[in-house]
């Protein structure tokens, strides 16, 4: 991202307040010079608060319907703008338009949130040196949070990491995937080390709601183990990678999907840090809910297994627009409904203990260990799905199938995941899924958008893996 807009834009990042925190201080006054005179116990707080909320701010509508209509499970079908439909399945998305450019600068103005931290935590002199890991350790990981999100919907096309730079330096670089998440994976361990240096230290400032709503990720000590979760996704993902596989990266995966999990339990699989959302005088709705546009792809409605308990996010009629652009639909999603008052309070979960279960068993599968992935793919199945246990994978094909049913609705309306899962298998094309019109072009990325394209001169960056 361009120096000029990620100054413009940091500020946006510290400006509105995180309603899920309690006792925060007024976040219209972070300012450069606030930054210059050094921090303390309260700006810290400020500064925490501001990058969390721009983590939050970034887990928007586009953030689950974009890569789920491209996943083919969601639609949105709206008779007053064609290109939810047009741009994500029928051709490829305008650079310009808010399909091509979604989905981009936010992550920037919360790394930027994050290297306010970093880089200026030493002159908070009234935290002690444990608190001032614990708080690297937090931004680091949010930080890293955002990179992987670049990368969930560019892949192949590279990002920019090296944006912590004067506002007179040229634009950062664009770097391959396999190098943008070989640095992802670092910072994650950085902050893993600044996390375990704090010991039993409390982080020095106060967190949202869902930190402590499904499970207590509320000290440094278990925010490190759900850091070393999303280690363990990152992980797998790089040993995927098309261009640069790194194949150690399945047993780096397992090791640290492992140690996050630590005692699996049924009670906890859902356990993750969370947004939560409030219907309250001056908080946020649930930016997922409401919306009587969004429908569920008839692939996803009509391919759960009988018995599956996971049907119940299904709702087997639709109401409202139901046909449009070539696209039709039987199917609604229970989390979507406007009729369901909660839905508008709904939490997010931004890596729940199942997912990384599922996780582990892809990165076994990859890695051969088909008794070990079956085990797994079978606790989240009979758990959450109320389905017989499956017998010992005899392939990694057969596996890789069995994850992605499992996956597909344990998250459906959650996430990227499904797309992130089928562009790595190489399954987002007319083989895998069938065709949805006559011009789908199974899209497997979003564009750069064209206001970064224009920032660094008009040319398409370019990106080499070697």
């Amino acid at each position: 991202m361009t120096k000029r807009i990620m100054a413009l834009v940091a500020a946006v990042s510290l400006a509105a307040a995180c309603k899920d925190a309690t006792s925060i201080p007024d976040l219209n006054n972070v300012s450069s010079s606030l930054l210059a005179s050094g921090l303390n116990r309260a700006s810290v707080q400020l500064l925490a608060t501001g990058l969390l909320n721009a983590d939050r701010g970034n887990a928007g509508e586009t953030f689950i319907v974009f890569p789920e209509t491209m996943a083919r499970d969601l639609y949105r079908l709206d008779n007053a703008e064609n290109r939810w439909i047009t741009q994500m399945i029928g051709q490829a998305a305008d650079p310009s338009a808010f399909t091509g450019g979604a989905l981009w600068s936010g992550y920037y103005v919360a790394i930027k949130s994050a290297n306010n931290i970093i880089d200026n935590i030493k002159t908070a002199s009234d935290l002690s040196p444990t608190e001032q890991a614990a708080t690297v350790g937090l931004a680091q990981t949010f930080k890293a949070l955002q990179y992987w999100h670049v990368v969930e919907m560019r892949d192949s096309l590279g990002l920019p990491i090296a944006v912590d730079n004067p506002i007179s330096a040229p634009p950062a670089p664009f770097v391959c995937k396999a190098d943008g998440l070989a640095y992802v994976s670092s910072l994650l361990d950085s902050a893993y080390t600044n996390l375990q240096a704090a010991g039993a230290t409390a982080f020095p400032f106060a967190l949202p709601a869902g930190f402590t709503s499904n499970g207590d990720y509320s000290t440094p000590a278990a925010f490190a183990l759900w850091n070393r979760g999303i280690k363990g996704k990152v992980e797998f993902y790089r040993g995927m990678d098309h261009q640069k596989p790194n194949v150690a990266s399945f047993a780096t995966a397992v090791a640290a999907l492992t140690q996050a999990l630590g005692t699996l339990s049924a009670s906890t699989l859902n356990n993750s840090v969370y947004y939560t959302y409030s219907t309250a005088p001056g908080e946020r709705e649930s930016p997922f809910a409401g919306d009587a546009a969004v429908h569920l792809n008839p692939m996803a409605g009509d391919s759960i297994q009988p018995g599956d308990l996971r049907a119940s996010k299904i709702i087997n009629t639709c109401t409202g627009l139901c046909s449009f652009s070539g696209v039709t639909t039987t199917f609604d999603m229970a989390y979507a409904l406007a009729a369901d008052p909660t839905n508008l309070t709904r939490p997010y979960a931004l890596l729940k203990n199942a997912e990384m279960v599922l996780l582990r068993a892809q990165a076994e599968i990859e890695a051969g260990q088909l008794a070990a992935a079956t085990a797994d793919v079978n606790f989240v199945r009979t758990n959450q799905g109320g389905l017989p246990a499956l017998p010992t994978f005899t392939s990694a094909v057969a596996g890789r199938a069995a994850v992605l049913y499992e996956k597909r609705y344990s998250f459906l309306f959650e996430g990227p995941q499904r797309f992130v899962d089928l562009r790595a298998y190489g399954f987002l094309n007319s083989t895998y899924l069938r065709k949805e019109t006559s011009t789908d072009i199974f899209q497997s990325t979003l564009p750069i958008p064209q206001a970064e394209i224009n920032g660094r001169g008009g040319a398409q960056p370019t990106v080499t893996c070697p």
